[in-house]
């Protein structure tokens, strides 16, 4: 059956998961990454999927306030899928291509730790002589380090749905703005040297969280709302502000272009929600592409094959693991809503 979505969310994921893609070839092939003076393209794709996953994940705590069922469909989306690209990492990938004997590589300590990964709290990211000779040398799997930030997103939403904040949608609002603020006025995210990513990654997820809760405010006047936003993000931006600039209107552009329903662009799911299985498995299927390649591609052929490779394991990854355990969440929902399941369609 086509997945065909009523929203556009699904094209925006995934082309923030190739902008991942794309701008990643170009670290792990030596080359600087290509971006804006303050962030990569691929930081600009991980903004997208905080700004996208704060709004969806607001919307499935105010659908549900089970506190149990929230947590079973946050760890059904990301860790099914976590686990097998982790396990045919560590037991598939690195034997192969290991410049330690087989026998050390099953021994060495760093093999069985990069299963921690799966914890949630902290990503391992080497494997005994894996990738060690590449430009980017020893990462197997660098982009997975977002991951426990957004989890723990995910947990601090569910905290502040338990006390009841949520049910007071200007106290969101003021303490979004305050936490904004901090991150980008006092601590200084743009300029300072250690830049805390967590933090500034909470702060486009928490504008989404406020998207949510105030979308009966901008359902109706999203052109203004853009165009206001746009002269504030101007004027930041010739201040030197620009990392605030781009807080201020990202977000927005993205939620109003992902609850939009447009004829082509809402068909971007129609072979399956591969957004999570490109940012998977992107970073391994690069460095293992640079690693037979040497230095005998261009940069571009290196990207063109790392793509085409790369879609098929994510398309793999949702037909095989990620869907049929997404399936599971029919039995997660109340008893009065099991046959409106199908219309939530949330993360």
């Amino acid at each position: 059956m086509k997945n065909i979505a009523f929203n556009n969310f699904d094209f925006l994921r995934l082309f923030a998961a190739c902008l991942v893609l794309f701008s990643h070839q170009f670290a792990l092939a030596g080359q600087p990454e290509p971006g804006i003076n303050f962030h990569t393209f691929g930081g600009l794709g991980v903004l997208i999927f905080f700004s996208i996953s704060g709004y969806l994940v607001a919307q499935s705590w105010d659908r549900d306030q089970s506190i149990w069922r929230f947590l079973a469909k946050r760890v059904l989306r990301i860790w099914p899928g976590l686990v097998v690209v982790t396990t045919m990492a560590a037991l598939l990938l690195g034997p192969m291509v290991s410049t330690v004997p087989l026998d050390q590589y099953f021994l060495d300590y760093k093999t069985w730790d990069f299963f921690r990964t799966l914890k949630l709290t902290a990503i391992r990211s080497e494997l005994p002589g894996v990738f060690s000779a590449n430009p980017f040398p020893n990462a197997v799997n660098g982009s997975l380090w977002t991951l426990p930030v957004e989890f723990r997103w995910y947990l601090i939403l569910l905290v502040l749905g338990m006390v009841g904040l949520l049910r007071h949608r200007y106290l969101i609002l003021i303490s979004a703005i305050t936490f904004a603020v901090f991150v980008f006025l006092i601590y200084d995210a743009q300029h300072n040297p250690e830049r805390k990513f967590s933090l500034e990654f909470g702060a486009f997820f928490c504008y989404g969280v406020c998207l949510y809760y105030f979308r009966d405010f901008w359902a109706t006047l999203i052109r203004p709302i853009l165009f206001t936003l746009s002269i504030a993000g101007t004027a930041l931006f010739a201040i030197g502000q620009e990392y605030t600039a781009l807080f201020l209107v990202l977000p927005a552009l993205v939620i109003f272009c992902g609850t939009a329903s447009t004829p082509f662009l809402r068909r971007a799911g129609r072979f399956g929600d591969i957004s999570y299985g490109v940012y998977i498995y992107a970073f391994p299927v690069q460095q293992t592409v640079v690693l037979l390649a040497g230095d005998h591609l261009s940069i571009w052929s290196l990207l063109a094959i790392s793509t085409a490779v790369t879609l098929v394991f994510a398309l793999l990854s949702w037909h095989m693991v990620e869907g049929p355990m997404l399936r599971l969440k029919r039995y997660l929902v109340k008893p009065s809503g099991r046959r409106r399941y199908a219309e939530a369609a949330v993360n």
